[in-house]
């Protein structure tokens, strides 16, 4: 997908990974996260149109491109674009390619391939990527916790719309693509699980913690069977989004709780490799 689609088609990560805390402790925090055995980070010419977005190949090769710095830390700290603050202008624009491997001690360690347009499931890899993006960028950073509106994700009264995702035959769920977009002013996901939807919601939609009280598991496919009267492509398809939630059969509840946020206090663009 090109950058310029993401207008119609919005795809999303869900992944948790604990993170280091406090500036201080980075060079720490560094020596003691997994590290990739070989990795690129390569700055990218804007005037080049290419494809952006994350894939993990088996054996746990990690490509993504078209990412700038910011959207790199949240799918290696599992954070929303909206918890990210700090940093020079750049940080949000200049955009990288990023390849890298794991060692083969640690390859039987990686228990999941799944990912998404800006995620990656296994919580190894994220790992490895934290560590990466700590080094390459010799980033600072600090954690804020503040109180604030959070979103309970429910069943509501209606039926369960979805249905389970079909995997393709003699592939794992564990190592599918998961993706939710909005296109013709409908929408659809595609083997998606409830913390999934929960992530897309908290990223895109609500710019909050959003936790998943669903109690379903696995993953689900569902297309909207009616386009929107008026279809959304701006900034805000909030309204169109809670719409296709309810009518799957979910709701979003309004609550109070802890909400995080993520500091830069330093980076510095990494040098060509």
């Amino acid at each position: 997908m090109t950058r310029r689609t993401q207008r119609n088609l919005v795809m999303y990560l869900v992944i948790t990974a604990p993170f280091a805390s406090g500036a201080t402790a980075q060079e720490a925090a560094t020596v003691e996260l997994p590290h990739f055995d070989v990795a690129s980070i390569k700055a990218e010419d804007p005037n080049v149109p290419r494809l952006m977005g994350v894939r993990v190949h088996p054996g746990g090769r990690v490509e993504i491109a078209g990412f700038p710095l910011k959207a790199l830390l949240t799918t290696a700290f599992d954070m929303g674009f909206w918890q990210i603050s700090g940093g020079d202008e750049w940080v949000s624009k200049d955009t990288y390619f990023v390849e890298a491997n794991p060692p083969d001690a640690l390859r039987s360690s990686i228990k999941s391939l799944r990912h998404t347009l800006f995620g990656i499931d296994d919580p190894l890899l994220r790992q490895m990527l934290q560590a990466l993006l700590i080094e390459r960028f010799h980033l600072k950073f600090h954690r804020e916790t503040k109180t604030g509106d959070v979103y309970l994700l429910k069943r509501n009264e209606r039926p369960l719309a979805l249905n389970p995702a079909k995997i393709p035959a003699g592939a794992l769920e564990s190592n599918s693509f998961g993706s939710i977009g909005y296109v013709d002013g409908r929408w659809s996901i595609f083997a998606t699980t409830m913390s999934q939807l929960a992530k897309f919601a908290s990223s895109m939609m609500l710019h909050a913690p959003v936790q998943d009280q669903t109690g379903l598991t696995g993953s689900f496919d569902y297309r909207q069977p009616q386009p929107d009267l008026e279809p959304q492509y701006d900034a805000d398809q909030s309204h169109s989004f809670k719409a296709f939630l309810s009518v799957a059969g979910f709701k979003l509840e309004r609550s109070r709780g802890p909400i995080e946020e993520f500091v830069i206090d330093f980076a510095a663009r990494p040098t060509a490799n």
